[in-house]
């Protein structure tokens, strides 16, 4: 059933979006004909509208980043499309590639501290749906009052209608697709307090720790085993099981760290592309690093090659590293790529996270001393 109300609203947002482009278009055509050539109109429309798209996705995830900001969370990450803005070591960057179909934008901000994280959460996430309500609303309003208009005015603001009622529509539906949950999903399940949504809180509440200088191993364990089990396909439960990798490496737990990363395989299925080859990644790592499985981590670097060598952070240089010494045999590779990943540790603005990273780049370090 809830499948079949998905679909319909699906469907319902499809054509209302279409319905809304070719009211535009006609009212566009109908009156600003006569000063603008048609050819010139209909081009200038549809640019106007892609652009003013844009500028609608961005809106909606800033309306996350200006709540997060009046919450005491610190700016991460912002993505729209293929480009993506986001925090490292030596400031803000910005880098073009590719991103998962799925995702058309996101904002990513990190907590200070693990303190009133729920109702925290509750106004990040109402942050978006609220934005894409005003930028609606505005659009109702321009088209209104299109007549009294000049035309660049026009194709650049009521252009936005179809893409700004889609954002609004879809975020408030409690709907999720590839596993990811629109807004209103999160929103629906905080306030039902439901098992998944109160594990999202308890992942955040580990990143508010990291920020504030804990290794995950100094982080209270009731953090990554203190609620009920999750279903397996249950997106959580899977970063969940990420950080409780993390947990298992930075405490010297070789058995268990072996487990969840074993754990980790078996729900690669599941996994949105969004996360797929972070946790991939991580899952290398253990092979290699902690397993010693060369053949399945010489299975497995073909896929992730191009992400790890492209995305240039802490994590990517030591597994890179990792992978250069134990599987490759490359003291060399590996000492280029340790260096890399010790010079991003010591400027890594996620101190529990830095701590955590150097651990790990000191047991390959000394790996290749021994050798």
């Amino acid at each position: 059933m809830k499948r079949v109300l998905e679909k319909t609203a699906e469907i319902f947002d499809i054509v209302a979006a279409v319905c809304l482009a070719g009211v535009v278009i006609y009212l566009g055509y109908e009156h600003y004909y006569a000063e603008i050539d048609s050819i010139l109109l209909i081009f200038s429309l549809v640019l106007g509208g892609l652009l003013s798209s844009l500028v609608c996705c961005v809106f909606h995830e800033l309306g996350h980043i200006f709540f997060g900001k009046l919450c005491g969370f610190a700016f991460n990450s912002l993505r729209i499309g293929p480009v993506k803005l986001y925090r490292d070591e030596k400031g803000l960057r910005i880098t073009a590639k590719q991103a998962p179909e799925t995702v058309a934008g996101a904002a990513e901000m990190l907590p200070k501290n693990a303190d009133g994280l729920y109702a925290k959460y509750l106004i990040v996430t109402a942050g978006g749906p609220v934005f894409s309500f005003l930028f609606l609303a505005g659009a109702v309003l321009a088209l209104s009052f299109y007549s009294r208009l000049p035309f660049a005015a026009y194709a650049l603001i009521c252009t936005s209608m179809p893409c700004a009622f889609h954002l609004f529509f879809y975020n408030v539906l409690p709907f999720s697709c590839d596993n990811l949950d629109t807004d209103g999903a999160l929103l629906r399940g905080l306030i039902k307090r439901e098992t998944s949504y109160l594990t999202a809180v308890n992942i955040l509440a580990i990143e508010g720790y990291l920020y504030q200088g804990a290794s995950p191993s100094e982080i209270d364990g009731a953090l990554y085993f203190g609620l009920e089990q999750l279903p397996e396909d249950d997106i959580n439960f899977i970063l969940l099981t990420d950080y409780r990798l993390m947990y298992y490496l930075d405490g010297g737990d070789v058995q268990n760290a072996v487990r969840a990363s074993d754990r980790l395989k078996g729900l690669m299925e599941y996994v949105p592309d969004y996360y797929m080859r972070e946790i991939a990644a991580d899952i290398l790592f253990c092979e290699c690093a902690v397993r010693g499985d060369k053949e399945l981590s010489r299975q497995m670097y073909p896929a992730l090659e191009k992400y790890l060598k492209g995305e240039n952070t802490l994590q990517t240089r030591r597994i890179l590293a990792a992978y250069e010494l134990y599987v490759n045999g490359d003291k060399m590779a590996a000492l280029r790529e340790l260096s890399a990943a010790e010079e991003k540790a010591e400027n890594c603005w996620i101190k529990g996270t830095a701590k955590y990273e150097k651990k790990l780049i000191a047991c390959i370090r000394e790996d290749i001393t021994a050798q």
